[in-house]
């Protein structure tokens, strides 16, 4: 029935790119409206089924997005499995879908659907869902860096030992360090103060760090992978060259992959 509803709509290539915006103010969740038609696509295009959850009903079932109409501004959804939860949609008119993308479970609220028949074959169809349930997604990505061989030096506030390493990968609000793990003694939750990070031209970024992450590097008993997140940058001006080094390295990225 999956493979006949599809040969019924043509598939259309969504081409727009996803435009940056500002996030729902909860960092789970996903309003943009260009990044909810992105997400149903990546669904849709996975073929995996989805598990459906009704109101009215403690069975699961399982269904399909069939199409992402973005100029119409709606979803197809395949008929239920089993049949039963069919009639049951038809009554209550909404569903939660639940799924993985990239390893993440991902959920949708999704409402006023109404039923469809096309040639002897039913499906659903509904509006596009405002928000889309997807956490422990970067609102910044991290992107290595370690070609460009960029040293880092800190100030442990808590062993007051001097810490220096090589910056391995960026993102708009923290770094990645590999660094020597004879005299770090680094934990989650601590504060390195007084850093000094040296971009290209020995140009120097000042700033405080806070570690969430600490972990052996590549299985190895002398150095640490760390992870932190900026604080307190010392300047707007400093701010301002971090952030066109970060595009300039994101832009070498992108640049990278159509290449490829």
């Amino acid at each position: 029935m999956l493979t006949l509803i599809k040969k019924i709509f043509a598939k259309k290539k969504i081409t727009q790119e996803v435009v940056p915006a500002v996030e729902n103010r909860n960092p789970n969740f996903v309003t943009d409206p260009s990044k909810v038609i992105h997400l149903l696509s990546a669904i849709e295009a996975d073929t995996a089924f989805c598990t459906i959850e009704l109101k009215n009903s403690d069975e699961i079932y399982t269904s399909h997005i069939i199409e992402v109409q973005a100029a119409k501004q709606q979803i197809l959804l395949d008929a239920l499995v089993p049949n039963s939860g069919n009639e049951l949609l038809r009554q209550c008119k909404e569903l939660k879908l639940t799924t993985h993308l990239n390893n993440i479970h991902l959920s949708i609220a999704i409402t006023n659907i109404t039923p469809a028949e096309s040639l002897g074959e039913q499906y659903f169809k509904a509006p596009l869902p405002e928000r889309i349930y997807y956490p422990q997604r970067r609102t910044s990505p991290r992107i290595s860096i370690s070609a460009y061989n960029l040293t880092f030096q800190g100030t442990s506030n808590r062993t007051n030992f001097t810490v220096g390493g090589i910056v391995c990968d960026i993102s708009r609000g923290g770094i990645g360090l590999i660094i020597s793990s004879s005299n770090s003694r680094l934990m989650r939750g601590d504060l390195l103060k007084n850093c000094t990070l040296t971009l290209p031209n020995e140009i120097n970024i000042h700033f405080e760090l806070l570690i969430r992450s600490s972990k052996p590097y590549s299985n190895s008993r002398t150095k640490l992978l760390i992870g932190g997140h900026f604080d307190q940058l010392k300047s707007p001006k400093e701010q301002n060259q971090l952030e066109q080094f970060f595009a300039l390295v994101e832009r070498s990225q992108i640049r990278q992959k159509k290449d490829y």
